[in-house]
């Protein structure tokens, strides 16, 4: 070692003798310690080498986001360019004895000497062929010896437009400091603005004194949308939640489980029945494994059905076999149609339950993990969160997601060797893609359950990129699987990262009613991020020519992937959940002034009226096509939007809310399986949501009672499904008796009824 790099290591590590006995060790001079100078020790230094660290290669999607966000910019700049140039311009009237020359001479060519051609001061350089552009100079009397860098010298450039019409006007008069003139013409161009003006400064002065012809007595609002910074400007969220919202998030906000009663089967236990109960119970959990692949896996597709569908059938007693049934027997999904089991539903699916809750015990401490494991776990938190049992839910949705993570070292290299269209498809291929797909279902349950049951605002650990790419479709999928993985992966875009995680944090913010204001910036970025998502879908999947329109019942009964209709919902979901945040109260204002480019609430209420709208058809036709689709949560959601909006003061949106509301309410009745008029979910439904005449009437939520009883009238077009064996198919109704006694200081008159 030199001497120079003597003086120039500074030792921060302590010798080998220090390090062993904790002491300071301290290098006043030469290469050895002080105490090892005091103590004859040999002092041993140690250097270890630093490790080489490879720069982490920046992902594909962050570059095009960071593109994008450069270009973004360098459109506001030039913009900005634009405003600036426009600001700094200062017209110069030629004087009135040129002005009538030139004018003079360019009427004569057009035969109308008695009529002037309008004129108009462009800097632009593209000028039209029927224009004579020319440059005149007003002289002074100086004394500048270059006429280049001469100040008294002001050239203009004019342009003039031919007269096209008999209604332009001449209106070239000389102004007075208090005499203003305005000339209203029309030419060929459109109407054009001509006054005695010669300057900004007499902009300035000429909208001062005839501002008070074009105001009222009662001042309108500040037009904020034509401020420059509107990251400035904080709206109001006027709704945090719907009153629906906090009564459904009530639900699964309870830390305690809840006390299941302990039913008595019929026939005997699964672990104590006969050869031909064996044989019954397996032939019965083959039908259930089917009926998953053909509704609930389709729409949330975590196993790929021609690789898992055959292996599951092939054993129906493993662990994800079971849970699929369990699933499939708790849900309301109307594809089983018979159980030939001497049980209820309710009780068989609960039976099956224990069973796969009993062979998790013991898999999880025995074998690795893989994806059966990981979707098990999926399902039985479902299960869990259907019968309310949230702690024993939150446990099962934690540790799929923690297993989906700890996966993701042993697939992802496989997924890099995917290719979608490839007919050499692997094993290994399918189970990894099977993977992604859990992944990001796995951890939209995380996402809400952050929400909902842990109550959290910070959702930076969860909303990540996670670099593994999209759902893609195999080559063996085919058909209507097809379809529904080709859905599957713009939802997945829906749910998750688009442009930075940054608007995804915000807009789970906002939903879970964490905040109180919110800038014109973030409500214009989280609303162009579903522009932008509506933009980028195929188009057969759109049922409008815009992204925000009014649907067409004709147009969406036209679309023959009901899968793509099932996303739709989702996008009008997600536009009614952000507005409704936004919107003001419907019964204060007639939106007579609402105005799309102003952001506010007239503008949330508007586009709250076109999503209820949509979403209202789109129910419809979608519980006609796919009925296990439609989820119960947003026909709620929906029903308390659509409620509001039937106090509105503007006429024609209240008539819609109703229309809509009545469709709505009738999609609902059918959705809970009513069997007769004594249907005990049916009348909770009827009587869920209190009427004008309660106590609750001035909450934000109040359907009218009524509105379900109308709408049985029309019940012709919807239920095609038969009751027959509907008592015995009959789901665990634990959420529905949970809402029962949740409204009950809200409809004291249903309690009455029931007794």
């Amino acid at each position: 070692m030199s001497f120079y790099e003597e003086n120039k290591q500074k030792r921060n590590k302590p010798c080998e003798n220090c390090r062993a006995h904790r002491r300071k060790c301290k290098v006043s001079q030469g290469t050895q310690c002080d105490r090892c100078v005091k103590m004859n020790l040999a002092c041993v230094f140690k250097f270890t080498a630093k490790p080489t660290v490879f720069k982490k290669a920046v992902p594909v999607s962050k570059k095009n986001r960071m593109l994008e966000q450069v270009r973004m910019m360098e459109q506001e700049m030039q913009a900005m360019e634009r405003q600036l140039k426009l600001l700094n311009v200062e017209v110069h009237l030629q004087p009135q004895e040129n002005i009538s020359d030139i004018s003079s001479s360019s009427s004569s060519s057009t035969g109308s000497s008695s009529s002037m051609s309008s004129i108009a001061f462009d800097d632009e350089d593209n000028d039209n062929d029927d224009e004579v552009s020319i440059h005149t100079a007003t002289t002074s009397n100086c004394e500048c010896t270059d006429s280049s860098h001469c100040s008294h010298i002001h050239t203009k450039r004019m342009k003039f437009s031919p007269a096209t019409t008999s209604s332009t006007q001449t209106a070239l008069v000389k102004s007075t400091p208090h005499q203003w003139q305005l000339t209203v013409s029309q030419g060929p161009q459109g109407m054009r603005f001509q006054t005695s003006i010669r300057s900004i400064s007499d902009v300035a002065v000429f909208l001062t004194e005839s501002l008070h012809y074009f105001t009222t007595a009662t001042p309108l609002r500040t037009p904020n949308y034509h401020a420059g910074d509107r990251t400035q400007q904080q709206l109001q969220v006027t709704n945090k939640m719907l009153q629906i919202e906090k009564v459904l998030h009530s639900f699964f906000k309870k830390k305690q489980q809840q006390q299941q009663q302990q039913q008595k089967l019929i026939a005997p236990s699964h672990h104590a029945d006969g050869g031909d109960s064996v044989v019954a119970r397996t032939l019965i959990k083959r039908q259930l494994v089917q009926s998953y692949f053909a509704c609930a896996g389709l729409i949330n597709p975590i196993f790929s059905k021609p690789c898992f569908l055959p292996l599951l059938e092939a054993h129906p007693n493993s662990l994800a076999a079971t849970a699929c049934c369990a699933f499939v027997a708790y849900s309301q999904c109307k594809h089983v149609t018979h159980l030939d089991w001497p049980v209820s539903r309710e009780n068989f699916a609960e039976s099956l339950r224990q069973e796969a809750k009993d062979m998790l015990e013991d898999m999880l401490f025995e074998q690795e993990p893989d994806i059966l494991i990981a979707g098990a776990l999926m399902l039985l938190a479902q299960c869990a969160l259907i019968t309310l049992q949230n702690g024993e839910g939150r446990l099962y949705t934690s540790l799929c997601w923690r297993m989906a993570l700890q996966l993701k070292d042993k697939y992802v290299d496989t997924l890099s060797t995917l290719v979608p269209d490839s007919p050499h498809l692997t094993p290994q291929q399918a189970v990894a893609e099977s993977w992604r797909r859990l992944f990001y279902a796995a951890r939209y349950l995380e996402l809400n359950m952050y929400m909902i049951y842990d109550g959290l605002a910070d959702f930076s650990s969860i909303l990540f990129d996670s670099g593994i790419g999209l759902p893609v479709v195999l080559s063996n999928e085919r058909g209507e699987v097809e379809q529904a993985i080709q859905v599957f992966h713009h939802v997945v875009r829906l749910h998750n990262c688009q442009m930075s995680t940054r608007n995804d944090q915000l807009k789970y913010q906002l939903f879970s009613g964490n905040l109180s204001t919110i800038s014109v910036h973030d409500v214009e970025r989280l609303e162009n991020q579903l522009i932008s998502f509506w933009k980028s879908l195929p188009v057969e999947y759109r049922l409008s020519d815009s992204p925000l329109e009014y649907l067409q019942t004709d147009r969406i009964q036209q679309c023959d992937n009901p899968y793509a209709i099932y996303l739709n919902q989702l996008y009008y979901a997600y536009w009614l959940a952000l507005e409704t945040r936004l919107m003001r109260s419907p019964s204060s204002t007639d939106l007579l002034g609402a105005n799309m480019e102003r952001f506010d609430g007239e503008r949330a209420l508007l586009i709250v009226s076109v999503s209820c709208d949509s979403i209202s058809k789109i129910f419809h036709v979608l519980y006609c096509r796919l009925p296990c689709s439609v989820e119960l949560h947003w026909l709620l959601i929906a029903s308390d939007a659509m409620a509001m909006l039937k106090k509105a003061a503007n006429p024609h949106i209240k008539a819609r809310a109703q229309k809509n509301l009545k469709v709505t309410l009738r999609v609902m009745k059918h959705r809970v399986q009513q069997t007769d008029t004594n249907n005990d979910d049916y009348n909770l439904w009827k009587n869920m949501l209190p009427s004008s005449s309660s106590p609750e009437a001035s909450m934000s939520t109040s359907t009218s009672s009524s509105s379900l009883a109308e709408s049985e009238a029309s019940d012709d077009a919807v239920d095609h499904h038969s009751s027959s064996s509907a008592s015995e198919m009959k789901p665990s109704n634990a959420y529905i008796k949970e809402l029962k006694r949740t409204f009950a200081t809200y409809f004291p008159d249903y309690e009455q009824k029931q007794h």
